[in-house]
């Protein structure tokens, strides 16, 4: 099955960064990563991670923050804006996926670095309830 991001609706496309195939954005360099997987690339080795880098370049275009959608890509549950560290990500709550755009994996590998899988959900969940009121 072939994801569209959720920022520009380009089709995403597989790549590979150690063990983990995420998928990332052609045309704005954007990044969507499932449940566990911001985990298991942050353990990974530096040279996969400047790879993804690498592959995340995307157009210089800004970033069409606009358009962004409300759906999941990748399940029926509905994202979410929420707080990673120092970036703000849109999350799935249903599924645990996450979208960066571009320039954010750097800071939101940092930010759940030593953490579990059920501390970034419990992170991200707890920003989604408080920034729903």
């Amino acid at each position: 099955m072939n994801l569209t991001c959720v920022k520009c609706t380009s089709v995403l496309d597989k790549a590979r960064v150690g063990d983990v195939e995420v998928d990332l954005c052609p045309s704005c360099g954007g990044l969507w990563l499932d449940h566990g997987e911001i985990e298991r690339i942050g353990r990974g080795q530096g040279d996969e991670l400047s790879k993804l880098r690498t592959a995340l370049t995307g157009s210089s275009k800004p970033d069409p923050a606009s358009e962004t959608t409300n759906t999941c890509p990748a399940c029926p549950g509905a994202l979410k804006e929420v707080v990673l560290g120092p970036v703000h990500v849109e999350y799935c709550g249903k599924c645990h996926g996450i979208f960066l755009d571009r320039g954010e994996l750097d800071q939101a590998v940092k930010a759940v670095a030593g953490t579990t899988v059920r501390q970034v959900i419990a992170l991200a969940s707890h920003e989604a309830k408080v920034a729903a009121g």
